[in-house]
Parts: structure tokens; C-alpha cells; sequence
């Protein structure tokens, strides 16, 4: 017969089963202590220091999930895929083409005898490489480190230490040699490189080298650390691209650069929305339906819900493209279906979400979600939108 369960056992386990529920709260921690989300984006967040992004938006893309989900596991190398008959090959680009990578990672399969890697290597990255010369990725993928690094080195790249790790380098930081063959094509984005276990780390500068690699030990404060990250990590799940945006960086791409007029008379008649803390985008496929999923995070609960309605009633109006001359403008709603807000509390905060659903025959995928993000075409998201209108 077993013995009766204490009044004290009862007690904690009311307590971790409280703990467990707590909404947003998954409960985990990176080896730094900081809070860490079971995807593969709160995870690789936790290599990028949080300074990065006050500067520069994050991007986050998964070719290797896409690749399982449709079949594609098999094209792991750009030999791969040069295997298959023209139209298998031109399918498959239309199924996984769309996730966004490092742009310069589109020049490593001319690169590929000088450094040992192509880009459908990647499995998936946590990057920004646009504009240069700053940039940085940190790429995880199909990689033979032994090859790779008798590549660099053959390219007259040293070797450098740094803590436990070692990474190579070659020219000062950002600078371009565009008379070598890897600078003609990349810039300064391979000046540092890490080779790691199944994974790389590439800078155009040792600094942004560094803070990448002190992210990973622990000793800089990750992205993920930082409590409106998380919740956006947490609310957009499992995404195959997605990007973190601060919200002074929302309608232009750096504080200083002036943002266009829209040509757009029916915001004149929106409400306003309160200001957020951060801004989340990903872009979603199941096999069956894909989503645009917009995600914004306050650190104050009641204004997410209250924000709810107008955000919704924003998107269902909105027209694309009408800062932006010659382009034709795209009604929001002819290519996406609008979703239902969803309001999901935090310790610290709430995220207020709106997925927007791929309407049947809209063709682009995630490629049309990254010309928006690379456009600024978030009216929408404009706290007060009166002062982007053109008069």
C-alpha cells in the first residue's frame, strides 16, 4: 500500500504546476541564465547581442525546415540541386527560394571552390547583412569544417583566438578588396569568419566578430534576454523567416533617414494606436495554408487589447506600394485573408498578433513579406499615421 502523499509534497506540486502555466512563460534559460523559447528562433536570438539590434534589424530564415516540409531534405549542396531535371529544380526553388537568407550568401555558389560552403548548405541563419559594410551571420547548416577552413586558409586567411573559439581573418575591418575574387563578389562580408561545429559565424569586422561569440558564452546580453524579444520569439511559434524591428527603425531603416509620404487619403480616417515596445514579423507554411504574422509587444497589457480592433480595421483597408513610384498599388486583401487579433499576456507585458492568411493563387510566398519589411510599406503600424500621408 503506498503512503499517503504529504501536505508539503501536494503543496509544491501545486506550485510547479502553477509555474507551468503561467501564459508566455516557457520556463527555460540559456547557459547564461537568460529566458530562452523552444524554436529554433529563440534560440539562435540568443547568439546575437542585444546592441545589434537597437542599431539594425534582426532577420531569422529557415530554409531547412521548409526543406523537410516539402521533401527537399535531399538538397543540402548546390550540387544537389544542380542534379535535378530543370523543372524539379525550378519547383523546388518556387518551395524554398522564398526564405529569406544573407543576400550575400546569393554569390557563395561562385565561391564555393575558394571557400568550401554554398548557400543551400544553410539550414537556417540568424543574420543582417543589409545594408553593408556592417553585417554579421551566424549560419548553421551542411558544413565540412575541415574543408572549409583549408579553403580560407588557402586564401591567405589567419587564424585568430578569441576565448575558447577560433576564427580567420583577412584585411582590416570592413574593409573591401574588390581586386580578390571573394571581395569582388561579397564585399567585406567574409573578412572574419568562424568555423565552428555545423556551424559559421562571418563578420566584415572583428568587433562584430567578438560580440557575436561573447552572445554565445554568455558574456554579452543576448537578444533573447530581453523581455519583449522573448514574447515576440514566443507569439510568432515556428516560423520559416522572420524579423525583429525596434520601433523607431518602423517606418524608415535608420533613425535618420526620412520617411516617404504615402499616398494614402483613407488613413486620414484611422484611429491611433498606442505605442509599442517592438515589433515581430514571420512568415509561416504548414504544408497546407501560410501566413504573414504580425506581432507587436507593450509593456503595458491594456493597450494590446485595446489596440486589437484598429489594427485589424487598418489592415483590412490597407493598399501597398503607394509611396513608391511606379508600383502598382496592391490592396492588402487581395492577396491575404485577415485573421482574428490575438491578445497573449506576459509576465512584463503582452504581444497583440494578426495573421494574415495566403489567399489561394498568391504566388511570392515569403519573397512579397520581405519587399514589404525592405520597403517600409507599415502604414499601418504608424502609432500616429498622419504625419506619413502626403498632402
Amino acid at each position: 500500500m503506498k503512503e499517503p502523499v504529504s501536505k508539503l509534497s501536494l503543496i509544491l506540486l501545486l506550485i510547479i504546476m502553477v509555474i507551468v502555466m503561467l501564459p508566455g512563460c516557457s520556463g527555460n534559460t540559456t547557459e547564461n541564465g537568460e529566458k530562452s523559447v523552444n524554436t529554433d528562433l529563440g534560440r539562435m536570438l540568443g547568439f546575437v547581442p542585444y546592441s545589434f539590434l537597437e542599431e539594425h534589424d534582426i532577420w531569422f530564415g529557415d530554409p531547412g525546415a521548409a526543406k523537410e516540409l516539402y521533401g527537399l531534405d535531399h538538397l543540402n549542396s548546390l550540387e544537389a540541386l544542380e542534379q535535378l531535371p530543370v523543372e524539379e529544380r525550378r519547383e523546388a526553388m518556387g518551395k524554398i527560394g522564398g526564405i529569406y537568407v544573407p543576400q550575400s550568401t546569393g554569390n557563395y555558389y561562385q565561391l564555393a571552390p575558394l571557400i568550401g560552403f554554398d548557400s543551400f548548405m544553410i539550414n537556417r541563419a540568424i543574420f543582417n547583412d543589409t545594408p553593408p559594410p556592417w553585417g554579421f551571420s551566424v549560419i548553421e547548416g551542411n558544413f565540412d569544417e575541415v574543408l572549409i577552413a583549408g579553403k580560407l586558409t588557402e586564401q591567405g586567411y589567419e587564424q585568430a583566438e578569441y576565448g575558447s573559439y577560433t576564427y580567420y581573418w583577412k584585411n582590416d575591418d570592413m574593409k573591401v578588396d574588390i581586386r580578390s575574387e571573394i571581395g569582388g563578389q561579397v564585399l567585406a562580408q567574409l573578412n572574419r569568419v568562424a568555423v565552428l561545429d555545423d556551424m559559421l559565424v562571418i563578420a566584415p569586422a572583428t568587433g562584430i566578430m567578438t560580440g557575436v561569440l561573447d552572445s554565445m558564452t554568455g558574456d554579452a546580453s543576448s537578444v533573447i534576454g530581453n523581455t519583449a524579444c522573448q514574447a515576440l520569439a514566443d507569439s510568432l511559434g515556428d516560423v520559416l523567416t522572420a524579423v525583429l524591428i525596434t520601433p523607431d527603425r518602423v517606418m524608415k531603416l535608420t533613425p535618420t533617414q526620412p520617411a516617404p509620404p504615402f499616398d494614402f487619403a483613407a488613413a486620414a480616417d484611422w484611429g491611433t494606436l498606442h505605442q509599442y515596445d517592438m515589433l515581430g514579423i514571420g512568415y509561416r507554411d504548414d504544408g497546407e495554408e501560410r501566413y504573414w504574422d504580425i506581432s507587436l509587444y507593450y509593456d503595458d497589457t491594456s493597450a494590446a487589447a485595446a489596440d486589437a480592433d484598429e489594427l485589424v480595421s487598418r489592415l483590412e483597408s490597407y493598399v501597398f506600394y503607394t509611396h513608391i513610384e511606379p508600383m502598382e498599388n496592391v490592396p492588402l486583401t487581395s492577396k491575404w485573408e485577415i485573421g482574428e487579433p490575438v491578445v497573449r499576456e506576459y509576465p512584463d507585458g503582452a504581444t497583440l498578433t494578426v495573421s494574415c492568411r495566403y489567399l489561394t493563387g498568391t504566388t511570392g510566398s515569403g519573397s512579397i513579406f520581405m519587399v514589404i519589411v525592405q520597403a517600409r510599406d507599415f502604414l499601418f503600424l504608424a502609432p500616429d499615421p498622419s504625419q506619413y500621408i502626403a498632402e
